[in-house]
């Protein structure tokens, strides 16, 4: 009984090590370029509104300003 109980206890660590290094940080930041890409996508979401083109830039520019890389 006692070994079996010693090779559950290390089957259970051993999944607890592995899945504590298998998984990102969450602390862990986006990368360039998928910070560039969420710029990208957001500044052309924003230009398809009709309007001044100097004022849609420049509010596109604002707004996107979060995801800029």
């Amino acid at each position: 009984m006692n070994k079996y109980k010693n090779l559950l206890i290390a089957i259970l660590t051993g999944l607890l090590a592995l899945s504590l290094f298998t998984q990102p940080a969450q602390s862990a930041g986006k990368s360039k370029e998928a910070k560039a890409m969420e710029y990208l996508v957001c500044l052309e979401s924003k230009l398809g509104i009709p309007g001044g083109f100097d004022l849609i830039i420049n509010s596109a520019i604002r707004e996107c300003a979060k995801y800029r890389p």
